[in-house]
């Protein structure tokens, strides 16, 4: 695939809050939290379409990289919108990959163990203009940001698993 035509959404996705990323490229281009409107599952659903349909009009968004839920720890309600989001992203021809918590951790820290707060550490490294967004986290008694943190992880373990060689997401100094 020409990594020039790669534009990756990347959705971590929540019943309250979605952290979502756009990369055209290796180049980060958006980054955000969005709380998610709506009471019922059905208003959420049709929340998380029209972010993604507001990316595809924006960003030309071709791929979508979306968090995988652990069976355990997501409600029915998530799982609702979780699968709202994989049928509605074939539906507009977006190439779909899915990425668990573990696999972040694995493709981007270095040691197997690391935590969320290292894994928001090493995106910050790679994107220098983030660790503003790691400061306020910091500040924040509940974690609010890490859902974008991890959106935008996701979008760099996708991008170097479509990457064809030719392009490359900045590595963290250490």
């Amino acid at each position: 695939m020409d990594t020039r035509q790669l534009r990756i959404l990347s959705i971590n996705p929540g019943s309250r809050y979605l952290g979502i990323a756009v990369f055209d490229g290796a180049e980060l281009c958006d980054w955000a939290i969005k709380v998610v409107r709506g009471k019922e599952v059905g208003e959420k659903r049709r929340f998380v379409r029209d972010i993604i349909i507001e990316q595809r009009n924006r960003y030309g968004v071709n791929v979508l990289a979306l968090k995988k839920l652990h069976p355990a720890r997501s409600s029915q309600s998530l799982r609702y919108i979780t699968s709202e989001v994989t049928s509605f992203a074939a539906s507009l021809g977006l190439t779909l990959h899915e990425f668990s918590i573990g696999d972040l951790k694995t493709k981007l820290l270095p040691t197997e163990r690391g935590n969320k707060r290292e894994l928001m550490e090493e995106v910050a490294a790679r994107y220098p203009f983030l660790f503003r967004d790691v400061r306020q986290e910091e500040k924040n008694k509940n974690p609010y940001r890490i859902r974008m943190f991890e959106a935008v992880g996701m979008g760099i373990a996708c991008f170097h698993k479509l990457d064809s060689g030719n392009a490359k997401v900045a590595e963290a100094h250490k």
